[in-house]
C-alpha cells in the first residue's frame, strides 16, 4: 500500500514560489502532495464558479482552467508512483476530491479511499457499549435493530457466508436482550434464525415490515442502507440511529432522534507525532484509520486486531450538528422510554 496524502499550500511571495502548482514529498515510503494556491485563491470553499463576486468572468475562466491543470497533474503523480490510496487534507475541497476519484475510476485505476468511515465498521459494537454507557442503560434488557441489505462486502449467503455474518451478530446476540435484523434478504435470513436457535437456543427477530420493523427501535445499526433505502421504514422518533458506511441524515419531520455519522477516538501518542509530520490539516481520526489497514498488511493482522491493541477509547460521536453530548443521549433514553410507555398503554 503506497498513500498520497494529499495537501493544500498557500503560495508565498517569493519568485520560487510563484511558480509552484504541484510539489510531491517523499515521506515514510510514501508521498505527500501539496497543491499550492495564491493566497486570494477561492479553490477552497464551495464551487468556483459560483463564489465569484468581485472577479471578473476572465479570471474565473482562469481559475478553472488553473484547476483542472492540477487535477491533471494529481493524477499523473498518483500513477507515475503507483500510489494505491490516497488521503485529503481538510482544506481540500468535496468536489476537488470527487473529480480526482471520479477520474481514476474512469481510467481504470484502483484507489482507495480513506475518510475514517472504515474504522466505524470494525468498531460498531464499541459505538454501541459507549452509547449505553454514557446512558447508564443495561445492555441486557435492551434490543438492537440492525439493518442492511446483501452487497458483496455483506454477503449474506447462508452456505458460503454463514460464519462470517454470524460471528458479526454473535457480539449482539450474546449480550443484548434480543438482536433484530432486519433487511429484505429474509430467506437467507431465515436459515440463520433457525440454525442459531437449534444450535444456541437462542431467538432473534427477522423481518422487512417497513411499516413495523422499526417502529419501537430504540437502537439502530445501519449498516450500508442509504438514505433513500433507510427512508422507506417507519422509524421510532426517538431512535439513535448509527450509520457505519453512508453518512445518512434520517430527517423525517416527526424525528426527534440523532444520526451518529462519524467520531473521534483517543489515538495512541505513539502516532501523534508521525501525523504532525503529514500535516496539522490532516483529521488524524483518517491518518490512523489509514495506519491500521498499512499496519494489517504489514504485520498480516486482522484490523480489529490491531485496534484492540493499540486500546483506542471513543472520545465522542458526531451527529448532524456536532459532537453528540452525554446530556443529549441521556435525554433521548428518558424521552424514548416514556414514548414507549405510552404506546404500551394504547395497545
Amino acid at each position: 500500500m503506497v498513500v498520497g496524502y494529499i495537501d493544500e499550500k498557500i503560495k508565498g511571495n517569493n519568485l520560487g514560489d510563484l511558480f509552484k502548482n504541484v510539489e510531491i514529498k517523499y515521506f515514510n515510503n510514501n508521498y505527500i502532495i501539496n497543491i499550492y494556491q495564491s493566497s486570494n485563491a477561492i479553490t477552497r470553499r464551495g464551487n468556483i464558479v459560483n463564489n465569484i463576486q468581485n472577479i471578473n468572468v476572465e479570471n474565473a475562466k482562469k481559475e478553472v482552467a488553473k484547476r483542472e491543470k492540477i487535477i491533471k497533474k494529481v493524477i499523473k503523480i498518483l500513477k507515475l508512483y503507483k500510489i494505491d490510496t490516497v488521503v485529503f487534507s481538510k482544506e481540500i475541497k468535496q468536489d476537488f476530491q470527487k473529480d480526482v476519484l471520479e477520474r481514476l475510476e474512469k481510467d481504470n485505476y484502483n484507489i482507495n479511499f480513506f475518510n475514517g468511515k472504515r474504522l466505524m465498521k470494525y468498531m460498531d459494537f464499541e459505538i454501541i457499549n459507549y452509547i449505553l454507557e454514557k446512558q447508564d442503560v443495561n445492555m441486557e434488557n435492551e434490543e438492537i435493530y440492525i439493518v442492511f441489505k446483501n452487497e458483496k462486502n455483506y454477503n449474506l449467503n447462508f452456505k458460503t457466508n454463514l460464519e462470517n455474518l454470524k460471528s458479526f451478530l454473535n457480539k449482539y446476540i450474546y449480550n443484548f436482550r434480543l438482536t433484530n435484523v432486519v433487511s429484505k434478504d429474509i430467506r437467507e435470513l431465515r436459515k440463520l434464525q433457525e440454525y442459531i436457535l437449534e444450535k444456541d437456543n437462542i431467538l432473534i427477530a427477522v423481518s422487512n415490515n417497513k411499516r413495523k420493523a422499526l417502529k419501537r427501535a430504540k437502537y439502530i445499526l445501519n449498516v450500508n442502507l442509504t438514505k433513500s433505502e433507510l427512508e422507506k421504514y417507519n422509524i421510532n422518533r426517538n431512535a439513535i440511529i448509527i450509520n457505519l458506511e453512508e453518512n445518512v441524515i434520517y430527517d423525517d419531520k416527526t424525528f426527534n432522534g440523532i444520526n451518529v455519522n462519524y467520531f473521534e477516538l483517543e489515538i495512541p501518542d505513539e502516532y501523534i507525532e508521525t501525523f504532525e509530520e503529514i500535516g496539522e490539516k490532516f483529521d488524524f481520526l483518517i491518518l490512523y484509520e489509514t495506519i491500521v489497514f498499512i499496519n494489517s498488511k504489514r504485520k498480516k493482522m486482522l484490523i480489529k486486531d490491531i485496534i484492540n491493541e493499540d486500546k483506542v477509547r471513543i472520545k465522542y460521536l458526531i451527529g448532524n450538528n456536532g459532537i453528540i453530548s452525554t446530556e443529549e443521549l441521556k435525554q433521548m433514553v428518558k424521552t424514548a422510554t416514556i414514548d414507549l410507555d405510552k404506546t404500551r398503554k394504547l395497545v
